[in-house]
Parts: C-alpha cells; structure tokens; sequence
C-alpha cells in the first residue's frame, strides 16, 4: 500500500506514521511538510492508495489543494485530517470531492477505523460533522432569497416584535425606508403580513431558531 502524508507538523506525521503501519505493516509511506513539495508529488502522476491532506498547510491551504486536484481533474484517494472546526470550509473540501474529513482530535483506534472504511470504499464522516453539514444545507441564507443585509437586519428585528419605529431608531433609518424594506421582505418570502414574515423566514432557516 502507498501512501502520502501532507502535513507540516512533523510531530503529527510522526505519529500518523504509527497508526498507518498498524493499518498496513509494509506500507510505503511518503511524507510532505512543505506545500510546494506536496504539489509536485500530488502532479507526479504517481499512484497512492491513499493521501492524507491537512486542511492548514502554509503558502496553499489543504481547501486549494483539493481544488486545485478537482480542475485538473486528477482523481486522488484525498483525506482531510485536519483541526478544522469550521464547517462550511469542512463542506467545500468534502464537496470538491474528498473521501473523508478526519478529525485530528480522533484517537489512534478511530483514526484507524475511518481510514479503513476509507480504503472499504465509504465516505468517513463523523456523524455530528455529517449533522451539521445536513443543517448547513437544509438553511437558506438571506442571499438566496435576494434579501439584502439592511434587509436581514430588519427582518431580525421583526422577529423581535420592534415596532417600525423601533426599528427606525436602532437602525438610524426613518420610517418611510423600514415600510419599504419590510414591503420587499413580504415580497421575497411571498407573505402578507409581518407574523407570516418571520414564521416563513424560520421555517426557511434564514433566521436562527
């Protein structure tokens, strides 16, 4: 089995390299720790059965890297393993077409598991990074709906239960410009009225709950 290894902490190299020979005993590993470096062998044309990615390498980030391997369209047994906790970045990386994320918080015994359900041919996710992911995509953000930001900040203070003139004071606005941002909120969600408003704006998970 070959593997490669692209991280710039050499002490997490170290101990992957521990883990991976329990995965396989006389597996080739190749190691990075430089970005440059990383690209060159990623562009090599060499085969490996698996390539562990962090998502923070310095001068290209592991995202780019992921990216960068999709519109060149090489297909790479990528794995982020990474301390990303961000979870739209975790999507991006997931989206342009890596076959796992890992957690650099999981234990040598799940790092294994994952990797050989990786090598099984699954996707690994962990199940609240996999929640979370289903959350982030069953939201609609005020973008989608063609809502502006004074809009969204509007609509949240609707939410409230602010008066138009409260509203008018907290957002140094007069009145007549809070009807009209109201008018194209009932607009955008298709609604008569300011209940209906925030109840189809909840709903869509434009505003938190």
């Amino acid at each position: 089995m070959k593997i490669l290894v692209l991280d710039d902490h050499q002490l997490f190299i170290d101990g992957i390299h521990h883990i991976l020979i329990k995965l396989d005993a006389v597996a080739e590993i190749t190691e990075s720790n430089r970005t440059e470096q990383a690209i060159e062998i990623l562009e090599s044309g060499q085969e490996f059965d698996l390539v562990l990615v962090d998502l923070n390498m310095p001068g290209m980030d592991g995202v780019s890297i992921f990216q960068r391997m999709r519109e060149r369209r090489a297909w790479l047994p990528l794995i982020a393993v990474s301390a990303e906790e961000d979870i739209r970045t975790i999507k991006s990386v997931l989206d342009a077409g890596a076959l796992g994320f890992i957690p650099k918080t999981h234990s040598s015994r799940q790092m294994l598991f994952a990797l050989s359900a990786i090598l099984e041919g699954e996707i690994y996710i962990p199940a609240d990074i996999a929640k979370q992911i289903n959350n982030l995509e069953s939201r609609r953000s005020p973008v989608d709906t063609g809502i502006t930001k004074r809009q969204f900040d509007v609509l949240k203070l609707l939410a409230k239960g602010y008066t138009n003139k409260q509203i008018a004071n907290s957002l140094y606005l007069t009145e007549h410009t809070v009807k009209a941002h109201i008018a194209a909120l009932f607009l955008a969600l298709q609604v008569g009225n300011r209940t209906e408003c925030v109840q189809v704006a909840s709903r869509q998970g434009i505003l938190p709950n």
